[in-house]
């Protein structure tokens, strides 16, 4: 039977196909981000698909490169213009120079060089316009759910989270990967307890071992700095210990055999479902790396997620620059109070008044629709939200499961 089309994608010259065409301005320090957002909001006020992201410190850190590079090379962005100010670590001159070897536009300067603010600010606008020039000559492709990579998150979990929201994301996951594509999860520290259970799901032995050796090492980082990952607002919304909101959060996983375990900014290299792991191999302090939902779902895009489902019970606004994001809630009385920002609701599941199977369908109607072109509430409302921060991570831990 012939697989149905998802949508008409953009088709890059490295073989990838995106759901968005967007311009990134990467910022490689602190310094430059403010000529680099008011770049973006120059071409935002007018409607084109320009985002910014970038990294904050001054200083060196390999993920944090190899997160630059991926999201510079992403499916959804055909074209990247790096600022740098002139004496940090990282190179812009780098980053353009694998972004063009990609088949992408690219462009890059240090603002210092440039003649300081207004005159990079003119300097950026002038280069972006001219890549939205070219950008509407790239050739649209009929895209499957098997080229699509998607992306499942929590946030603001309550009692809801694990019964509706993060049960139907599961369901999506399973429809996805039965079609041939691409499914991402993460939150490991959301785990406690269920080792057995998702070593089980292991594709072979070397992946059950993956999958042992990421919990065993979740476990000792939460352990040794008491940073397990319940919080005082999940407890109001009606979760008492780690173990159960584990239960809840790890059923966005869907029910299929774990095909590998990736590390940050790691391409999956076959089809199925993926566990990203995202604790440090080293320097196991907290401060390095424990950020938030939306910095979370940052390291799921730079896995190469089209598009990321987060869900929550009490409720959540966030987005990111590079891939839509589809809030999802199965409490009603979240979904009446925030539907400006929330996308699904799937409240349905608890009063039975609607079952998965037709659930399911809609969520898939309502991707497609994204995939499409239409705005998730998170790309209306303008969030674009995320830090990258740093981690320790071995890209070579074990060979040949993956690549960079």
């Amino acid at each position: 039977m012939r697989e149905e089309i998802l949508c008409q994608g953009y088709q890059r010259r490295d073989g990838t196909k995106g759901i968005r065409n967007k311009i990134l301005i990467v910022f490689t320090v602190e310094c430059s981000k403010h000529v680099c957002r008011r770049i973006a909001e120059h071409f935002q006020e007018l409607g084109e698909d320009v985002e910014t992201i970038g990294s904050h410190s001054c200083l060196h850190n390999q993920v944090n490169i190899r997160r630059l590079l991926k999201y510079c090379t992403h499916p959804n962005v055909g074209g990247v213009l790096a600022v740098g100010h002139g004496c940090e670590y990282t190179y812009p001159s780098m980053l353009a120079k694998i972004t063009e070897n990609s088949g992408r536009e690219a462009a890059w300067f240090y603002q210092q060089e440039a003649g300081g603010t207004q005159k990079s600010i003119a300097k950026g606008i002038s280069i972006v316009q001219s890549m939205l020039d070219r950008l509407k000559t790239v050739p649209r492709v009929p895209m499957y759910i098997s080229d699509l990579v998607i992306g499942g998150e929590c946030g603001g979990s309550d009692f809801t989270s694990g019964l509706a929201g993060n049960a139907l994301v599961g369901s999506v996951f399973d429809y996805v990967t039965d079609h041939g594509g691409t499914a991402v999860f993460e939150e490991l520290s959301e785990g406690i307890g269920l080792k057995d259970y998702l070593v089980a799901r292991g594709a072979d032995e070397r992946v059950k071992t993956d999958i042992a050796n990421a919990y065993d090492k979740t476990v000792d980082f939460c352990s040794a700095y008491g940073q397990f990952s319940i919080a005082p607002g999940n407890m109001d919304g009606g979760l008492t210990t780690i173990e159960e909101k584990s239960m809840g959060a790890m059923v966005k996983s869907g029910r299929r055999p774990i095909q590998g375990v990736l590390k940050i900014a790691q391409t999956p290299v076959r089809k199925g479902l993926y566990l990203l792991d995202v604790i440090p191999d080293e320097k196991l302090e907290p401060a390095h790396f424990i950020a938030a939902d939306p910095s979370d779902m940052l390291d799921l895009i730079a896995v190469g997620c089209h598009l990321v489902f987060l869900v929550t019970g009490r409720g959540h606004v966030v987005g990111t620059p590079v891939s839509p994001v589809v809030k999802v809630t199965g409490n009603p009385r979240t979904y009446e109070k925030m539907k400006d920002d929330i996308d699904f609701c799937a409240a349905g599941l608890l009063d039975g008044t609607e079952k998965m199977a037709d659930m399911t369908q809609r969520m898939i109607h309502f991707m497609t629709e994204v995939c499409r072109g239409k705005l998730s509430k998170a790309e209306k409302m303008g969030h674009r939200e995320g830090i990258l921060y740093f981690n320790f991570q071995d890209p070579v831990r074990v060979p040949g499961c993956w690549k960079f």
